[in-house]
């Protein structure tokens, strides 16, 4: 089970750091990031999608630690 949360955790990781560049490309040349909830609601930032990295990349590095155990 851990060998396959790891490599969940490593592709939603890598999944969000594309996310994450692609939208602040689009920051960088002036496009309006999306928005949500009412109108003017806020918007989606890239560092969203860089916490998320985060947070699976070091979820795969704790899963691969614990098999690496076993």
């Amino acid at each position: 089970m851990e060998k396959q949360l790891s490599a969940l955790g490593y592709w939603l990781g890598l999944v969000c750091v594309v996310l994450a560049m692609i939208l602040r490309l689009l920051v960088f040349f002036g496009v309006v990031p999306i928005h949500m909830g009412p109108a003017g609601g806020t918007g989606i930032s890239y560092m969203t999608f860089l916490h998320g990295a985060g947070l699976f990349l070091v979820l795969t590095i704790a899963s691969w630690c614990r098999t690496t155990r076993t």
